[in-house]
């Protein structure tokens, strides 16, 4: 969603910062636990040194956090222009359409209600609705289960390297588009299958693809 359907300004190492804050009050926090590594692998991390409901709270805790911050940065997100006409143009040929995204669900439907995408989608998941998150392939998989949809028949689009990892976990073709949050050539080093300039060149991506 964010960065390639929408400009969704999240601070996200602010909220890092706090979950790292709870953590150093809890003598959890260690060296390597900075402010610039993902929600992701900070909670790995966790998981890893922690009893099951010991970290279950911790993540609840952490989510939270970031949670109160896309709600805010989702009333202020933008779409990018074209991004719902083209949404629009892949509904018309009769493609399933899901959504994964590693914010949070009431950040993530906000943004959508507000401009009236949600159902667009057969599919939405969020952090909330799968105990991984992308660059893990779990929700990339219960996405395509809720569509009833295989992996060959299916393409990954996003504009982080986290989207194309997640694909090469699942078995899915990737689609990188820019603008992107990481140089050029570090999505290049992730080897997606596709690279586009926007999301709106996916249309014809998808003419090239079915000649």
């Amino acid at each position: 969603m964010d960065g390639t359907l929408t400009k969704f300004n999240l601070d996200y190492k602010a909220a890092r910062r706090r979950a790292l804050e709870e953590l150093e009050k809890l003598g959890l926090r260690t060296p390597d636990m900075t402010d610039e590594i993902s929600l992701y692998i900070l909670l790995n991390k966790l998981k890893e040194n922690l009893e099951p409901d010991k970290f279950l709270k911790l993540r609840t805790t952490c989510y939270r956090y970031f949670e109160e911050m896309e709600v805010k940065a989702a009333k202020e997100a933008v779409l990018y222009p074209g991004a719902a006409d083209t949404l629009h143009e892949l509904r018309s040929r009769r493609l399933k359409l899901g959504l994964v995204t590693n914010n949070s669900r009431a950040g993530t439907m906000l943004s959508l209600n507000r401009f009236n995408l949600s159902p667009i989608f057969d599919a939405i998941v969020t952090r909330d609705d799968c105990e991984e998150m992308k660059p893990a392939a779990a929700p990339i998989l219960k996405v395509l289960a809720e569509m009833t949809v295989s992996p060959a028949a299916t393409l990954i689009v996003g504009d982080g390297v986290i989207d194309i990892l997640a694909a090469k976990a699942a078995g899915i073709r990737s689609v990188a588009v820019t603008p992107s949050p990481f140089p050029i050539q570090r999505t290049l080093n992730a080897e997606p299958d596709y690279l586009l300039g926007s999301v709106n060149d996916l249309p014809l991506l998808l003419d090239e693809l079915d000649n």
